[in-house]
């Protein structure tokens, strides 16, 4: 797959031996990680960014023009979505549909669930029975939607 797309080619005379193309520089982008978020009990405080993370947004179906952005996930709430602890997300700045994880502000505090609407009101789900819904009491600010999740082996 990835010689039909350019980004490695096979060198003569050498068996199992690939070499970067030149254009595969062009497919890969940095997305900046900025910082950590809860998946957990929320917290108001953010961290400082962290640097980047090198993907190629095209493997991960993301448009080359999406404003995106990456968290690292603290915390446990999120593991029946098999999202876990010290796991990177990559979030897209976009609105949230019902039952996508979403990186957001509820009443000041940021978290990481899934969205949900109910009757009209939308609440947020964690995905591990043993933290309760977030409903927000006069506030929820979703910050990004998640598009891609790595984890490192």
């Amino acid at each position: 797959a990835l010689r039909r797309k350019g980004v490695v080619q096979r060198s003569s005379g050498r068996a199992r031996w690939l070499v970067l193309s030149e254009s595969a520089a062009r497919l890969i982008s940095e997305i900046p990680i900025l910082g950590a978020i809860p998946a957990g009990q929320p917290l108001g405080e953010s961290e400082q960014r962290e640097g980047c993370v090198r993907v190629d947004l095209d493997t991960l179906g993301i448009p080359k023009n999406a404003r995106t952005f990456a968290l690292r996930v603290r915390g446990d709430s999120m593991t029946g979505a098999h999202i876990l602890d010290g796991d990177i997300v990559i979030l897209e700045l976009k609105p949230p549909s019902h039952g996508r994880v979403v990186a957001a502000l509820i009443d000041g505090e940021s978290t990481l669930k899934t969205f949900l609407v109910r009757s009209g009101k939308p609440y947020l789900r964690a995905e591990n029975p043993n933290y309760p819904d977030l409903i927000p009491a006069q506030e929820l600010v979703i910050q990004g939607v998640m598009v891609a999740l790595l984890r490192q082996a």
